[in-house]
């Protein structure tokens, strides 16, 4: 398969065509719900802090540099929109991380009829703290990144590219997100994913610009979450053929 970002954005798309499948449809609607009433609590959330932030910035401003506030402001809205929606995806997946795992098991063998290791439901159960971590661990991996990115915006002159620097971090640490999802299945360990993402690095970034954009738009947002887990074990069913010989201890 070519490195391509528009292979990439390709398997966000089949993720939303998979999600609609008999078999894998029953699977989605906890997530949904979880990411619906996420929806709803972070819009009022934004709704609040944009007027908040909107009144504080122009009041730094000199009079004379106001005609200078509508590109500054949109250039510092667009990466806190960016952050914020990566916060509300972040959110979503780790309380829904479970309900993923267990979706992203159900594709798998829609896609290659091959069944992972048979689980009773106490072994769902008790697996739920290591899916946690794993998620949490991407936050952490994710933190400090963010605070480095954060301090571009204060430099002058390389602000003016801090917005697009955020935007594609945040698409990459999308598609680490969720790929999470079947490489966690196979116990691949996440040092390894990262390489494996790297290796694959413009489709990886197709993927999640395309997670990300999503993410921004009301309704579609709502289904990105189970479409994007869909999708990612499409890109690590089809990228990697030789799942089997991957597998390593976490």
């Amino acid at each position: 398969m070519k490195d391509s970002p528009v292979f990439g954005f390709h398997y966000l798309l089949a993720g939303f065509k998979l999600i609609t499948q008999p078999g894998i449809r029953r699977f989605v609607i906890i997530p949904l719900i979880i990411n619906l009433a996420l929806f709803i609590g972070f819009f009022f959330l934004l709704n609040y802090f944009i007027h908040e932030f909107n009144a504080w910035f122009v009041g730094y401003l000199p009079h004379w540099l106001h005609w200078l506030s509508a590109i500054l402001w949109l250039i510092f809205f667009i990466s806190f929109f960016v952050i914020f929606v990566y916060t509300f995806v972040t959110i979503a997946n780790i309380v829904s991380a479970p309900f993923n795992s267990f979706l992203a098991e159900k594709v798998e063998f829609h896609l290659t009829g091959q069944l992972l290791e048979e689980r009773s439901l106490l072994d769902n159960i008790k697996d739920i703290p290591r899916i946690l971590a794993r998620q949490l661990s991407i936050l952490a991996y994710y933190i400090p990144r963010a605070l480095l990115l954060l301090i571009l915006f204060f430099i002058p002159v390389v602000q003016t590219l801090a917005a697009l620097i955020s935007f594609l971090f945040h698409a990459w640490l999308m598609t680490l997100t969720y790929l999470d999802y079947p490489t966690d299945n196979h116990r691949i360990a996440m040092r390894e994913v990262r390489v494996w993402l790297d290796q694959r690095r413009w489709v990886s970034l197709g993927f999640g610009v395309g997670v990300l954009v999503c993410s921004m738009i009301p309704i579609i947002n709502c289904f990105t979450v189970p479409a994007a887990v869909a999708g990612a074990v499409k890109f690590w069913v089809d990228q990697d053929k030789n799942i089997n010989s991957t597998k390593s201890i976490t």
